[in-house]
């Protein structure tokens, strides 16, 4: 006869997952299936992308509380991938609502319950570095609302772990850089950048670069950290820092679109508003985004989450061959 202590071995574990149709939670939600989880995935009102045995799509809202706690009921970890991204002056109450009253709900919501919280922030939630000078997770927050997305993050993390030091929730932060790789099924702003080096269609890019991470590396390292993550830490969770220039080497290497300086742009920038208003742009170009290429870190430090997580990252040039091999099966042009 089989004991108490079997059966209690052979029971899978629960993940609830925000931002599940996104291009990280997509991705998350099938490595944790075929990693013998049950997974609970919040939708909002669009039809669910894929189904499986192990999977319950739960409509819900993030600023629906009341939606919220039907959706992490019964779960054992709770990963927020959830956010509203900001590219140039967007929708900042939205942005606001989402990034930060939206983790506000689920973090009140979790309270009492025996889960625990992993929020996916983002590496721009800090201060950048000056030139080589060493990035990781000490950094001041960004106070700065010029990048607004990033200033949403740093409020959202700042949240998190006053429930956790004040509320003793047990939660902790992971915050990944740029996120590449397959899948892809929505086509993120960053895939497409990729497919159009690799099908010589950008007419242009930028000096500067930023560290870009492969969403299965990722998502191992989520996995990981629910399991080993200490309650109230923060992760740095990068990869490797490249050049655009390298970056569309990596996609085309037969065809590498003119560079224009990051000063040029921002000169012309007007302009190109202009122009996106009138032929809207595939591609991000905006004050935002043009800084945080110049800015971003080249020295970046995940030490702490590679020893304390199993945290890895394979090289850009494979996640970039992948994508596009993975781009060629599912015919995305």
């Amino acid at each position: 006869m089989e004991s108490k202590s079997n059966k209690n071995i052979l029971v899978k574990k629960t993940v609830a997952v925000t931002g599940a149709t996104g291009h990280l939670g997509i991705n998350l939600i099938k490595h944790l299936i075929g990693r013998n989880f049950k997974v609970r995935a919040l939708i909002r009102k669009d039809d669910p992308p894929w189904f499986h045995s192990e999977l319950d799509w739960i409509e819900g809202n993030l600023l629906n509380k009341d939606s919220l706690l039907n959706f992490i009921k019964d779960s054992n970890y709770l990963v927020h991938c959830a956010s509203a991204i900001s590219v140039g002056e967007g929708n900042q109450d939205l942005i606001y609502r989402v990034n930060v009253e939206g983790t506000r709900n689920l973090l009140s919501c979790c309270l009492n319950l025996n889960l625990r919280f992993a929020y996916i922030s983002s590496s721009t939630a800090t201060e950048d570095v000056m030139g080589n000078d060493v990035f990781d997770e000490n950094r001041p927050y960004r106070k700065n609302k010029s990048f607004y997305y990033a200033w949403t993050k740093a409020r959202a993390e700042e949240l998190v772990l006053d429930y956790v030091n004040q509320k003793n929730l047990d939660a902790f932060i992971l915050r990944p850089t740029a996120i590449l790789g397959p899948e892809d099924p929505k086509i993120s702003r960053f895939g497409r950048t990729i497919l159009d080096m690799h099908k010589g269609e950008l007419p242009f890019i930028t000096d500067g670069g930023y560290n870009m991470v492969d969403v299965r590396d990722l998502c191992k390292t989520i996995e990981n950290s629910l399991s080993k993550a200490a309650k109230g830490s923060v992760y740095l969770t990068g990869g490797q820092y490249v050049t655009l220039k390298e970056l569309a080497k990596m996609a085309n290497p037969s065809k590498t679109p003119t560079v224009l300086s990051v000063k040029l742009l921002l000169a012309l920038l007007p302009f190109i508003n202009f122009y996106n208003k009138l032929f809207p742009l595939r591609w991000p170009v905006n004050r935002e985004s043009l800084i945080t290429l110049q800015t971003a870190p080249k020295n970046m430090n995940c030490n702490k989450a590679k020893r304390e997580l199993g945290h890895s990252n394979r090289p850009v040039n494979e996640s970039v061959r992948a994508l596009i091999a993975w781009f060629n099966e599912n015919n995305i042009k």
